[in-house]
């Protein structure tokens, strides 16, 4: 399977699953020890204060495909 087929696979699941399948991300990169708390604390308190946003209908969200194609045009 190539990372294209994997973020199309997770993108087409439920929003819920997709959370939840980025804490187990976070989490198990977390292990590794190559992250750092206080920072990923931080970045997980933004986003939920982001989200909150989003739900609250305070700000617009950006697709995560439009996202994704900005990182790979970057990236090239």
């Amino acid at each position: 399977m190539t990372l294209e087929n994997l973020e199309a696979e997770v993108l087409s699941l439920p929003r819920a699953s997709q959370a939840t399948l980025l804490a187990r991300l976070l989490e198990h990169l977390g292990q590794s020890n190559e992250i750092d708390q206080e920072v990923a604390s931080v970045w997980a308190e933004e986003a939920e204060l982001r989200d909150q946003a989003m739900d609250n209908s305070q700000t617009d969200g950006v697709p995560a495909q439009e996202v994704f194609q900005r990182i790979r045009a970057s990236l090239k």
